[in-house]
């Protein structure tokens, strides 16, 4: 019997989404980017140069966490999609994933320096698989939610983007606001970056963030809860044999592939960044918290007023086209990098020359965070057209599975690449070949994962005719 899932599931979303809901639901996006930017930016700054652990050491801790996220990923996007509860199936899970972020979160900020090196490692470790453990619970039925929150082409790019500008807002704050604010100089730290007190207050201040803005989501996406009894994929009873069939399934198409493997690449990026971005910014071009944080700041400055842009473009070029456009312009924004690090004793006396990097890269990469979601909502419509069965949350999780199993090689990896080139934490001059390579690769790596990027979203096949045509058809079999 053919299934009115697509019916069912879209009762709600036919009314479509108010502003407020949107701007609601994309808030819990704020609180997510907010923690997991502080981890990104600062984590291995953090362990290598305040507790004193080697890289390599800190690249495996991260690696082990980020191994265990992604793997519980597509696991927890299953688990979501089969819950049914008064609370939905989305909703129960961001109430307690956001305090569970929230409570863990205070503990990694917070590890003695003083303790045995043992002592720190344990606790790190212990820390971020907690913190990693909530953030799956919250943010893979978080974006499936989203999803599920309209069925038209350009309403699922307008969330998206919206989501996204909260999500980037989190970024500047936490790179350029908190570099000013949180970071600054004192008598006994003239390097902010170093003072642990630092570490300890915007702890607390990101925590309480984080269930401000899980509350906010939960309370204005009310009319979405679903409780799973009305989804006809949920009749299949839960068992490994079922999601293991599903995952090998999202991973056949071909469509997903090239989102999975696209968004896993570009992700790549953000690895190279959060590892040696604030090392190179601090080195290589020896630049101060105040120096970064404008820099910081200028990228996802631009990338948020840019949101607007990339969805007016999407509607008239389609998305694909679109996100192959954002590729392109953030390969320049790499070549001008490796030009500024070839000069970096120049550049280094006028870091002003680094605001043209930022606004290049912070334009080319605004709609690469929020299309590719934007583009798994009609892969699923997809699904549901060739199987009758939606299963959101898999396929979100399967998302996150894919970049996040890269970014642990990556973050291993590199950990490595610092202890080769000899940083050594306790050095505040670095010596100039260490330099050196930590903008090469910086500027060389992201280069070559844009690149493959583009070619795996060239292969891309969907767009507005053909999910409308989808759509259609699974309306007509009712």
């Amino acid at each position: 019997m053919l299934s009115n899932n697509f019916a069912q599931k879209n009762s709600k979303k036919n009314n479509n989404p108010t502003l407020s809901e949107m701007i609601g639901y994309g808030s819990g996006y704020f609180g997510y980017g907010f923690i997991t930017q502080m981890m990104t930016s600062y984590l291995v700054f953090y362990a290598t140069a305040l507790l004193l652990l080697s890289g390599s050491l800190v690249g495996f801790i991260v690696s082990i966490s980020v191994v265990w996220d992604a793997v519980s990923d597509p696991v927890m996007g299953y688990l979501s999609d089969k819950t049914k509860s008064r609370f939905g199936k989305r909703h129960l899970y961001i109430i307690i994933g956001g305090l569970g972020i929230a409570v863990s979160n205070l503990y990694l900020w917070q590890i003695n320096s003083n303790s045995t090196t043992l002592a720190k490692f344990y606790g790190l470790l212990v820390s971020i698989v907690l913190i990693k453990t909530f953030i799956t619970i919250y943010i893979t039925p978080y974006n499936a939610l989203g999803a599920e929150m309209s069925s038209d082409y350009h309403e699922r790019s307008k969330i998206q983007a919206i989501k996204t500008m909260y999500f980037l807002s989190a970024f500047v704050i936490v790179t350029a606001v908190c570099m000013f604010f949180f970071f600054r100089p004192t008598p006994d730290f003239p390097l902010g970056q170093l003072n642990p007190l630092a570490y300890r207050n915007i702890a607390y201040t990101s925590s309480l963030i984080m269930i401000l803005t899980a509350a906010w989501t939960y309370l204005s996406t009310r009319r979405y809860i679903d409780s799973g009894t009305s989804s006809k994929s949920d009749d299949e009873s839960m068992s490994f044999k079922s999601f293991w069939d599903k995952s090998k399934y999202s991973l056949s198409d071909r469509d997903f592939r090239d989102v999975f493997l696209g968004y896993l690449l570009t992700n790549l990026a953000s690895a190279i960044i959060s590892v040696v971005g604030l090392h190179t910014f601090t080195y290589t071009f020896e630049m101060n918290n105040y120096e970064i944080g404008i820099v910081f700041g200028t990228q996802f400055f631009i990338s948020i007023i840019s949101q607007p842009y990339w969805i007016a473009v999407a509607k008239k070029k389609d998305k694909k086209r679109t996100v192959i456009v954002g590729l392109k312009i953030s390969m320049a924004a790499c070549l001008l990098l490796l030009g500024f690090v070839v000069m970096r004793s120049q550049v280094a006396e006028h870091y002003q020359y680094l605001l043209i990097y930022a606004v290049v890269i912070g334009f080319g990469t605004s709609g690469l965070f929020s299309l590719p979601l934007s583009m798994v909502a009609d892969i699923v419509d997809k699904q549901e057209y060739h199987t009758t069965h939606r299963n959101e949350g898999l396929y979100y999780g399967m998302l996150n599975f894919g970049y996040k199993i890269s970014q642990s090689l990556a973050i291993f990896l590199l950990g490595f690449f610092i202890d080769i080139i000899k940083f050594d934490g306790e050095l505040s001059v670095q010596l100039n070949s260490t330099n050196f390579l930590m903008g090469a690769l910086l500027s060389i790596g992201s280069l070559i994962v844009f690149i493959l990027a583009t070619l795996a979203y060239s292969n891309y096949s969907l767009n507005e005719d053909r999910v409308s045509e989808m759509q259609r058809d699974i309306k007509d079999r009712i």
